[in-house]
């Protein structure tokens, strides 16, 4: 099968270092690995590819006109540099839809594969096109996201375009039920909407090792890992607190290591409250790590955190956790979402409640005081990651779906046409 593959925001570089361009590389990989033959369509490549990754990469740019259209916007004091962004959005999705289509005819491709993005109408209609099926990936309510967090001036049109898209797609995944349960609540049917969570390449973390230890000269001492971007959701000041709360109760002779690999806006922050617990000498921050590094990393941790805080409507499905589980690592998490769906306490890993940091301090302790328990915890996690949270697990589903699609006695443009017509 022939799958065309397109993200088309602008804020995710397809070859970048970003858990979303992670996302679209893996998901990619594993449908080639399957036997079907992948391209990917985007606004921003993002650079070479990274070793290893051989998927062809097609890059639209945004066109000179629109980018001298873009500009005089946000020149204008009566515009907005978000009406600018949304404004070249809508541009490079009409753009978009005319400059693809030669590829998609050129590869026959009999599929299209969408990561869905604010504005986003090309791979709905370049579907339509070519009378092909055509499946929308959902990461995030993007429309409220956008609303609540960059101040949206076109918000009516946002949402129109979004409950269109979503409308009109064939099919839906999710990457979380509280996503899904947002999507059925647009108004599409829950039977064409199916729950897809991150996944992990299992093998490439179960057999990792390295010389990260020694690189960083970390000397013996048990290690605790966090892997992520550096926000205030994620929790890593709760997991610091937690950390200095171990230390004053350990003493010196017993202390611990904390690996923080990431960056962010709050590193900034974080650091001030490293040096305001006394914490500098075992805590070290990496800064961004290229993500063919990033198992060596996990690797080098005898006990991995995801350590969220309390967030209302928590939708996401954290990349992290699926790669701690694939590594094999005892892992302490936060009981919220998706994360308590995919951990079972005491079975796969320990949870506590979001944002204690008391919790998370006994925990931590726990694991360490008892190895047999860390260790099987690890290996029963690996195996749930073996069995359900593989990218070739994933690009299953994504091949189930669009064959069911290509069998269905009704054509795309009459189902896109019904859609549309309901609204």
């Amino acid at each position: 099968m022939n799958i065309a593959y397109i993200s088309a925001d602008f804020g995710i570089p397809v070859h970048g270092h970003k858990g979303a361009s992670i996302h679209v590389r893996e998901l990619s990989s594993a449908l080639a690995a399957l036997g079907h033959r992948v391209e990917i369509l985007t606004c921003r490549a993002g650079g070479d590819a990274p070793s290893g990754f051989d998927v062809p990469v097609h890059e639209f740019p945004v066109c000179k006109p629109e980018r001298l259209l873009v500009g005089s916007l946000q020149d204008d004091p009566h515009a907005s540099e978000p009406m600018a962004r949304e404004v070249r959005s809508m541009l490079y999705a009409s753009t978009l839809r005319y400059e693809a289509l030669p590829v998609l005819r050129e590869m026959r491709a009999g599929a299209i594969y969408e990561r869905y993005s604010l504005l986003g109408a090309a791979g709905i209609e370049l579907a339509r096109a070519l009378r092909i099926p055509h499946i929308l990936e959902v990461n995030a309510p993007l429309s409220e996201e956008h609303a609540r967090h960059r101040s949206a001036a076109l918000g009516q049109t946002i949402r129109a375009v979004e409950q269109r898209v979503l409308g009109a797609s064939d099919q839906v995944i999710a990457v979380s039920e509280p996503l899904k349960q947002w999507v059925v609540d647009t108004g599409v049917d829950p039977n064409r909407v199916t729950v897809a969570s991150n996944g992990v390449d299992v093998e490439r973390f179960a057999m990792a090792g390295g010389d990260v230890r020694q690189r960083l000269g970390i000397d013996d001492r048990p290690v605790v890992g966090f892997v992520g971007t550096l926000k205030a959701w994620h929790g890593t000041a709760t997991l610091i607190r937690a950390m200095g709360i171990l230390a004053r109760k350990r003493g010196a002779d017993r202390s611990l290591y904390l690996l923080i690999v990431g960056d962010g806006p709050e590193r900034d922050r974080l650091e001030q409250l490293v040096a305001d617990e006394s914490l500098t000498s075992m805590i070290r921050f990496t800064g961004m790590i290229a993500h063919d590094q990033m198992p060596a990393y996990i690797a080098a941790m005898d006990i991995a955190v995801a350590p969220y805080d309390q967030t209302p409507d928590f939708y996401f499905s954290p990349l992290k956790l699926f790669e701690y589980m694939a590594a094999g690592k005892p892992i302490v998490a936060a009981g919220i979402g998706q994360i308590a769906e995919c951990i079972q306490d005491g079975e796969t890993g320990l949870l506590y409640p979001p944002g204690d940091d008391a919790a998370l301090t006994r925990a931590i302790e726990q694991l360490l005081a008892d190895r047999r328990q860390a260790m099987a915890l690890g290996r029963s996690a690996q195996e749930a990651a073996r069995m359900s949270h593989s990218w070739r697990h994933n690009a299953r589903i994504v091949t189930d779906l669009i064959e069911a699609e290509r069998s269905s006695a009704t054509p795309l443009l009459s189902s896109s046409e019904r859609h549309e017509g309901s609204g």
